[in-house]
């Protein structure tokens, strides 16, 4: 990931400087900061960007129930709706804690039987 990541901030500190150099034709210092910086910044993007990305696609609900000896429950979504939760997609140091009104994030999957609450986690 980071090589990727430190490709394209090279390209686009190239592309930047060469812009740069075309609109201002400073000199060579000022042109180097600009690429550190451009290089800096588009190395961040990349690499953040993902995490926010993932970030923004989880939803927040509350346990409506959960039996763990069944190892399967129901969530209610904050969008409206419910979703079924298995003991499987509960993250492991999660599992003891899910009982009724716990607040959680999740992701959303489609399985066979409809839409089902993944990789969950108490907030």
């Amino acid at each position: 990931m980071w090589l990727r990541g430190a490709t394209a901030g090279i390209i686009v500190s190239l592309i930047s400087a060469f812009l740069y150099n075309f609109f201002f034709q400073e000199g060579f210092i000022k042109i180097f900061f600009f690429i550190f910086f451009s290089t800096y910044i588009s190395s961040m993007i990349i690499v953040y960007g993902r995490q926010i990305k993932y970030r923004l696609r989880r939803e927040k609900g509350t346990i409506k129930w959960f039996d763990p000896s069944k190892g399967y429950g129901f969530l209610e979504r904050d969008k409206g709706g419910d979703l079924f939760i298995h003991f499987a997609s509960v993250a492991e140091k999660d599992r003891k804690s899910l009982k009724e009104n716990t607040r959680v994030s999740y992701t959303v999957i489609s399985s066979v039987k409809g839409p089902q609450a993944n990789e969950i986690r108490v907030i």
